[in-house]
């Protein structure tokens, strides 16, 4: 029989369904078979894959961001806090059998696995149109691109998977971080060309300009600074769909609308019906988190008059802590929702675009990191600064303003060689320099001989 009538495909299944064992990327026991031909029969039912592929990615929205809040300076395990992992995260205590970073290269793969079948389903499709293949294969490149950024961010090298053949890739080595971004950097410009340029409904899916907005990002870690600048100011330039949203004013009468579903700050956000449940987990008396507070800590990196102090951390008296509080639903039902998780906002592609001119030499850097100052009711930085102030600055900037965001602190402290100094400041009896980058599981070596660990970690 045809190889395209027997391949078997997952998506219309229940997301509880649907896989995320580690050592094989897209296997499971599903209730329903559903061939290649018969999942991109038409674009109805191909729009429903791209449905579960963000619902998977969906699963690390909270994960991600606190865990690696707690490898950085961000925040610290809360005094209820009752997971021993939030301790072995912020200590650097990270056990490749079984520790909570082995999550994430699960997680990863699989939405890089089901992004890979999306690609070659749809190549095979004779009853899509163009438009509807066009969606669908810049959804899933710009799923993969983002996936892959995570991955080489938190493990270094590693396994460089482009097909669904599990059998052909399961064997594959760790590749070198180079090759992977240029990957990246091929997936996110083809997306951009192949995505719309508006919002049909809700900011829910990435469109050209997602594509473009995290191009941005990743030109700043292959130092293509050029490009960069070009990128984030395309998307900044579309101020008909994107303009700063507004922190509380001081009556309160106007609360922060930043992380509001679909305010036209966001460029990307995640779907869901309880509200940015980051928000449910990480304030309050049960919470598992709290704001680090101490000289190195994020509360001192708050000027004192900065608005977002007080917008995106609060004080919890129970708990006598600071906390995030960024997103304000509680993640109950009785609760009504109007946020949803943000993925990429217009406030970072004026920080990208301020460093990305200050390494070309721009004298209009410092203008993008003046803008967000306004907002947060700051005054303009001085002119006249040394290229090595103006770049300090523009770090601040980015630790206030993104803080607790998709591992941003973390990343960028990696990406600009600072972790080792920071950290060990920060965290003088546990730091440890190899902890920048997170074990390999366990599983995956056992299961995969080409596979090496990283430094410091003994499977």
């Amino acid at each position: 029989m045809n190889r395209k009538f027997t391949k078997i495909i997952y998506f219309l299944l229940p997301l509880g369904l649907l896989s995320t064992g580690c050592n094989k990327l897209l296997e499971v026991t599903p209730k329903y078979i559903y061939t290649t031909e018969q999942i991109y029969a038409n674009d109805q039912l191909a729009d429903s894959v791209v449905l579960a592929l963000y619902g998977k990615f969906a699963n690390m929205q909270n994960s991600l961001s606190l865990m690696t809040g707690l490898s950085s300076d961000e925040i610290k395990p809360g005094i209820n806090s009752f997971n021993p992992g939030y301790t072995y995260m912020y200590t650097y205590n990270l056990n490749p059998f079984s520790g909570p970073t082995n999550d994430f290269w699960a997680a990863c793969y699989t939405v890089i696995g089901i992004s890979n079948a999306m690609i070659e389903g749809v190549m095979q499709s004779k009853g899509m149109t163009q438009a509807g293949k066009d969606e669908v294969l810049g959804q899933a490149k710009f799923m993969r691109a983002l996936n892959y950024y995570f991955l080489v961010n938190l493990y270094g090298d590693v396994p460089l998977v482009l097909s669904s053949n599990y059998q052909e890739e399961r064997l594959k080595p760790r590749v070198a971080v180079s090759t992977v971004y240029t990957q990246i950097i091929q997936d996110l410009e083809e997306a951009s060309n192949l995505l719309a340029d508006n919002y049909p409904d809700q900011r829910v899916r990435a469109n050209k300009w997602a594509a473009l907005a995290l191009l941005s990002r990743v030109y700043l870690f292959t130092k293509d600074w050029a490009k960069a600048e070009q990128a984030a100011s395309q998307v900044i330039g579309q101020t008909q769909l994107f303009q700063l949203g507004q922190l509380d004013n001081p009556t309160g009468t106007k609360p922060m609308d930043i992380f509001v579903k679909n305010n036209p700050e966001q460029i990307l956000q995640l779907w869901n019906s309880l509200g940015a449940s980051i928000g449910g987990i990480s304030f309050g008396e049960f919470s598992g988190f709290a704001v680090t507070e101490d000289e190195t800590g994020l509360l001192s990196a708050f000027e004192s008059s900065d608005k977002r102090k007080e917008n995106y951390i609060k004080f919890d008296e129970t708990t006598a802590s600071y906390q995030i509080n960024k997103y304000r639903s509680n993640g109950e039902e009785s609760t009504p929702n109007n946020e949803y998780t943000s993925v990429l906002r217009l406030s970072e592609q004026y920080l990208n675009r301020a460093e990305a001119r200050l390494e070309l030499g721009l004298p209009t850097a410092l203008d993008d990191i003046n803008i967000l100052r306004k907002r947060a009711g700051l005054t303009d930085l001085p002119s006249g600064l040394l290229k090595t102030q103006a770049l300090q600055a523009i770090i601040q900037e980015r630790r206030v303003e993104l803080s607790f965001e998709w591992a941003d602190r973390w990343f960028t402290l990696k990406r600009l060689g600072l972790a080792d100094a920071v950290m060990s400041k920060a965290k003088p009896t546990t730091w440890k320099a190899f902890a920048q980058l997170y074990p390999v599981p366990t599983t995956e070596i056992q299961n995969n001989r080409q596979l090496t660990q990283n430094p410091g970690y003994t499977d």
